[in-house]
């Protein structure tokens, strides 16, 4: 009995959807499929560690100084941990990029691919 229900578990997992989430400055959430960072190629290498199976979530953070619009953000990345269920043993790292670098998403339901810039947004969760 207990196998039984442990295959339909993992059948049901399995087959799930499971989208990334992008969540917007003013509470506004887009589920999807994250695809990659664009912008200078010096960003982009530093937010090549940011990888699905590595990553689970990323939060932006604006550096503005006396109210002028940023043109650097500190992009802080956490690390899936695979021990534990909470997110309190995951590290996290730090990179600082233009405002300018955009990310290019895929809308579920939406054939279209989106681009935010980083500016736009507080926060991505990245799916495993």
């Amino acid at each position: 009995m207990h196998e039984s229900s442990h295959q339909k578990l993992n059948f049901i997992l399995g087959t799930a959807p499971m989208w990334d989430r992008v969540e917007l400055k003013g509470s506004k959430i887009v589920l999807g499929e994250f695809l990659e960072f664009k912008g200078k190629q010096e960003d982009t290498l530093a937010l090549k560690q940011i990888k699905r199976s590595k990553v689970d979530r990323i939060s932006i953070q604006q550096t503005s100084m006396l109210g002028f619009a940023p043109s650097r953000l500190q992009v802080r990345y956490s690390y899936r941990d695979y021990r534990s269920e909470g997110r309190s043993g995951s590290e996290s790292k730090e990179v600082t990029v233009r405002s300018s670098t955009e990310v290019l998403f895929q809308p579920r339901d939406s054939t279209k691919i989106k681009k935010f810039k980083l500016s736009s947004l507080l926060s991505i969760s990245l799916s495993a």
